[in-house]
């Protein structure tokens, strides 16, 4: 095993956020998920060797490095359009990346401690915690698997993968694909070099695997729909002047979508609640909706009482209502304790709390058929979306990345919708207040899209799909189930240490 010359293990601590950066360019906008497998390998052959403690601190520099380059626009949610203090808006982002950076962390130190990357029980074990931190990190907290390794995966053959096992059971083929590049290099003989190069290839057979698409049918006729892209930036959504101006674009841009089936708003796209232009602005829409036999669904806030939900609802041939559920931390709600409410008054933070809707709630169904729908990030979660999905014809989100301006962000959320119509063998329809809009095929492809920053409106045909992919019907259980049996097994097979670096 390569030891790490001691006059410049320095290098070691420029070299992990180095990589941390470099395995950014994996994911969109970018999309070079070479780069960010050969990133993760490096960061493996600078970890073999070192104490678990020096590899635990190699992993969080790596981690955060990485989170920070990839999830840097929290920094524009919060100081630019959230209102927050510079101070506090850079300290929320480096608390947040720093967080983040524990995962990967924890995976390099118990890998060390379990001399995984010199021994038989790597090849079991490496992947095993990847996979579980990822689940992890999903979950706690609400969850934010945002830069989870799968979403690599998207455009190259281990896209086939995702209607099985999902992203993060993607996640973990990537990581083994990872290790055995990193046990390539490092090997001493032929054979090991040989075994690693096969394991390196093996998983790209999955482009011998049918489409995603192939895990289910088309039912019924195309539907038409249209997308309304209303471009209302962030800085100028709530000013008095706009209030007016958002009914008169929303309406303008609405005439144009004539005669699509479905007319889809994006969230929050009025500025008043629903209460206030339910018997005038959404009366008169309503009506509009009626003459062209269409739907509209908007996104509306909607009060109730001291409750408020960021919602949407169906206007015109079909009624319905769906509320958030999955709502943001620190954006939508503060998770924290009463008696530090006050705090946020100190340092001049605007908050509120939304009300999450209620988990179970009444199917949106449009033109007879049944859409699963969601706001905002709630499709980055993709054991969520599958529940919904699998009786739906569709997936529809709408959402507001105005909040993150030109920054890797929207890109970074048509990736997450392009993941979950893989996953599901579903369309998908995504609407952006300021883009991106698109809709997305069965396989992934976006088949129609908008530009960024401008008012648009996106007209095409989706086709709802039947029938269930192996993803949908058994979602993440079985890889919480994996990934535990994966630590056990290799924890039974665990190598001698081979000499460790300090």
């Amino acid at each position: 095993m390569r030891v790490f010359p001691q006059r410049a293990q320095w290098a070691l601590w420029a070299l992990a956020p180095l990589f941390g950066v470099l395995a950014t360019a994996g994911f969109a906008p970018y999309g070079h998920w070479y780069l960010g497998i050969a990133a993760l390998a490096a960061l493996f052959w600078l970890a073999a060797g070192l104490s678990p403690r020096r590899a635990l601190l190699l992993g969080w520099l790596f981690g955060w490095a990485h989170f920070l380059a990839g999830v840097y626009w929290v920094y524009i949610s919060t100081h630019v359009y959230g209102g927050a203090p510079a101070a506090l808006g850079a300290a929320l982002a480096l608390v947040l990346t720093a967080y983040l950076g524990l995962y990967p962390a924890l995976v390099l130190g118990i890998a060390r401690r379990a001399d995984a990357f010199e021994g038989r029980a790597g090849w079991v074990l490496v992947p095993a915690l990847w996979l579980l931190a990822e689940l992890l990190r999903g979950w706690v907290y609400s969850g934010f698997p945002w830069l989870s390794l799968g979403e690599m995966s998207l455009d190259t053959p281990l896209a086939r993968l995702l209607p099985l096992i999902g992203v993060h059971g993607v996640s973990a083929v990537i990581v083994l694909v990872a290790y055995a590049l990193f046990r390539f290099v490092s090997a001493s003989s032929h054979v090991p070099r040989l075994v690693a190069a096969a394991l390196a290839l093996a998983p790209f057979l999955a482009a011998l695997l049918p489409a995603p698409s192939s895990w289910t049918a088309s039912s019924g006729d195309p539907v038409s729909i249209a997308l309304v892209q209303s471009d209302i930036r962030q800085d100028e959504k709530w000013l008095p002047a706009m209030r007016y101006e958002a009914l008169l674009r929303h309406q303008k841009l609405t005439g144009q979508a004539w005669p699509a089936e479905v007319v889809v708003w994006p969230e929050v796209a009025l500025t008043q609640p629903l209460d206030v232009l339910k018997d005038n602005y959404l009366a008169d829409l309503k009506q509009a909706a009626l003459d062209h036999q269409a739907t509209v669904l908007l996104g509306i806030l909607v009060f109730d009482g001291e409750r408020r939900y960021n919602s949407v609802i169906a206007t015109g041939v079909d009624q319905g209502r769906y509320d958030k559920r999955h709502l943001v931390p620190f954006g939508e709600y503060f998770p924290i304790p009463d008696f530090l409410r006050p705090l946020m008054d100190v340092l001049g933070t605007p908050y509120s709390d939304f009300t999450a809707g209620a988990a179970r709630q009444t199917p949106m169904v449009i033109g007879g058929q049944t859409v699963a729908l969601g706001i905002c990030f709630e499709d980055v979660f993709g054991n969520e979306v599958r529940r919904e999905a699998r009786d739906a014809a569709y997936l529809l989100n709408v959402t507001n990345d105005a909040w993150f301006a030109d920054s890797s962000a929207p890109h970074q959320h048509l990736a997450f919708s392009r993941l979950r119509a893989i996953e599901n063998g579903r369309w998908m329809a995504r609407v952006a207040n300021t883009g991106i809009s698109a809709l997305i095929n069965a396989d992934g492809e976006v088949v129609a899209r908008t530009a960024q920053f401008q008012q648009a409106v996106l007209r095409g045909t989706i086709q709802p799909r039947t029938g269930i992919t192996p993803y949908q019907r058994w979602g993440d259980a079985p890889l919480w189930v994996l990934s535990i049996l994966g630590l056990v097994v290799a924890a039974g097979r665990r190598a001698p240490a081979a000499g460790k670096r300090h």
